[in-house]
This record gives structure tokens, sequence and C-alpha cells, in this order.
């Protein structure tokens, strides 16, 4: 089978690593994979590993920019037709688009992962009904739409975006060994950063974009009695997020530790996870906090409360809540057992809800039924 993977990856943030996970699994079982993408450095890099063939896209940037956006087509088109694969796999928002019209053209069967809709909530209703009739447009040329969670699967339903039989809900998975393979933890970041041995770290981890909302957590974490915040990740709310922890009292208190390649250490290093966002599919990061055995701190938004089980795996506030978010916080920065019950309680639902292998083995089947039609 040939399968052509075509992702925007402005950053490598969860689709990227979603589709270099799925190269990786399809190549070991000896199929032939290409991959239409912005030129990305550890998307490209684990691709060239893994002998992808690559077809890079420079236009393919994160915001809205119309005239890059069309000039995306040409070379999605060409790639398409160059590689001439059994089926396209098509990931994110923008990418998702252009591939899906590449196709309407060559009459070639795609599929579209959603990895959370444009139009779920967080966003006005009156721009979620325009987006969601454009997905809508966009569906008719789709043969398969993969929904990485039940959230987002009901709301395709709700807005009418394909008939049901061509909807599929697949949960985004994580290699546990990730997480036993790691040979380190958080010490040495401690070390880098002063931090002792016995205080609580709250940690994030992703793209420093609005939807994430980093300053309703830094409005919280002013708050606390006590704990240190490690945030990890590079965006466009960089600057901001910086201007305000060196304006306030924060200084000490939240470290801005950019990208790292080594965050199943500090996860596994750390004590708390959060995520403040505004609207998601299913993070990847909440994922590896669980495997890791953290407590998971996030917003209600998209699937999110698939993974957390409120009370159980961590708590779960409302949006831009910083009062709410301080109190379970708190809860947990002073009960230790808490901490480690939740923990383990989230690592045993990861471990056997979450995992990579069910993730290949559910998309490789969506694959057959689609080229079997």
């Amino acid at each position: 089978m040939k399968i052509l993977y075509v992702v925007t990856a402005a950053g490598f943030g969860g689709a990227p690593q979603h589709v270099l996970q799925l190269m990786g699994y399809v190549t070991e079982q000896g199929h032939k994979v290409g991959l239409v993408s912005a030129p990305e450095p550890r998307l490209l890099e684990g691709a060239r590993a893994l002998g992808v063939q690559i077809f890079p896209v420079p236009d393919f940037v994160r915001p809205v920019r119309p005239w890059k956006d069309i000039r995306t087509l040409w070379p999605v088109f060409q790639a398409i037709r160059n590689f001439e694969p059994d089926v396209v796999h098509a990931h994110s928002t923008k990418a998702g688009y252009a591939a899906r019209l590449a196709c309407c053209f060559l009459s070639q069967p795609v599929i579209f992962t959603a990895h959370g809709w444009a139009f779920s909530e967080g966003r006005p209703f009156w721009k979620r009904w325009i987006l969601a009739q454009i997905e809508r447009f966009a569906a008719l040329h789709t043969a398969k739409i993969i929904c990485v969670s039940q959230y987002d699967y009901n709301l395709a339903l709700q807005f009418r975006i394909a008939a049901e039989d061509r909807l599929v809900m697949i949960h985004n998975g994580v290699n546990p060994s990730l997480f036993s393979h790691a040979h380190s933890t958080l010490e040495g970041v401690r070390r880098e950063l002063g931090i002792s041995e016995h205080e609580v770290v709250i940690t994030f981890v992703g793209r420093l974009d609005p939807p994430k909302d980093l300053l309703t957590l830094l409005k919280a974490v002013q708050e606390l009695p006590f704990g240190r915040v490690l945030v990890v990740g590079y965006g466009e709310d960089y600057a901001v997020v910086e201007k305000m922890v060196n304006s306030s009292d924060l200084r000490n208190r939240v470290f801005l530790l950019g990208e790292r390649s080594d965050v199943p250490e500090i996860l596994l290093g750390s004590d708390i996870y959060v995520l403040t966002t505004n609207w998601e599919g299913l993070p990847y990061t909440i994922i590896e906090s669980m495997m890791a055995g953290l407590p998971v701190v996030a917003t209600r938004a998209g699937g999110v409360p698939e993974l957390v089980e409120d009370g159980v795996t961590g708590f779960l506030v409302g949006r831009k809540d910083a009062v709410q978010l301080k109190k379970v916080l708190v809860a947990l920065l002073e009960n230790k057992a808490l901490r480690r019950q939740m923990g383990q309680a989230g690592k045993k639902k990861a471990m056997s809800e979450f995992t990579m292998d069910r993730m290949f083995h559910e998309t490789l089947r969506v694959y057959e039924e689609v080229l079997s039609r």
C-alpha cells in the first residue's frame, strides 16, 4: 500500500506527532510512505530516518494567510500526482482543505483526521457556523473522517458534517515505552533552575498560542501558596507570557523552558500536569502525563473529559476560570497522597485505553476499508 500523509505542521504539536507515529508504524508494516508538510525540522528529521519520501510546502503556515493558503494547492496537487498513492491521509484543518480539493480533481481517495474541529466550542457561534459549512463542503470529497474524540464525533453529527457511516472515532494513543525507557528525571532541570527536590512542580507542555490560554494559568499561579511551574513549549504568545512573568512576582516561580526534547523525563520528575485550553481535540500531552503517573488539572474542552475523570484522575475546571483552577491546584499541592492516588488512577486508564498500538490497528482498518470500496 502507498500512503501519502499531508499535514500543516507549523510547529511540532499533536498533529505532526500523530503523523510521525503513523508513518513509523506503516513503514514497519512494509508500506510505502510519502509526506507533504511544512518544513518542520523534527517532523522532517523523523521522516528522513524512516526513509519517507518528502514533499515540503513552505507556505503551509498555521495562521490564515489567504495568498499563501492558495499557493499551497499546487504543490499538494503535484505531490499527489507524482507519488501516486493508494490513499491520501490529511491532518489538520488547512492541510485537510488543500488535500481534499486536490484529491477531488484527481479522483483520489482521501481520509481526513480532525485533530479538534475548527468550529469547536470556544469561538463565537457565527464563526463556528461558517467554519462548519466550509467543512461540510470539504467532507463531500472525503472517503472517511477520523475524529480523535467522541466529543468531535458528536460535534460532526450535530453540525451535519457528514453521514454517520463516513465518520469514525479513534482515540489518540501514546507509546508507554517512552516512559519506561526514560533514563533520568527532573533532577538536572531542578539543579539548573535552583528548585529544591522537596518543592512541588507543576508542568505545562504545549504550544504557547491563544487557544492554550497560558494567561489564566499564570493568574492562578499568582495566588498559590507555594510550588514552581515549568512551561515547556513555544508559540506566538511566548512574548506575552514572558512579559507577564517578568512584570509580576512570578519571576522566581515560573520557568519558561522553550521547546525540549526530554519531555518524558520532565513529566516523570513533575508532580502535577496542567492544561488551560479553550478548545481541543484529544491532547497528547494529557495522555503522556497520565502515563507518567501525574494527576491532571485541565479545562472542560473538546475531548479532555474523555481523558480526565473529574475527582478520580485529576480535576476539570471551566474555561478561563482562574479561581477554580487555583482551588484545585492548592488541593493537590497540599496533599501528596491525593496526587499519588490520582496519578496512579490516570496511569492505569492511559495504559488500558490510550495506547499507540490500538490507535495504529484501528487506523489501518480504516485504510483497508476505504481501499476495499
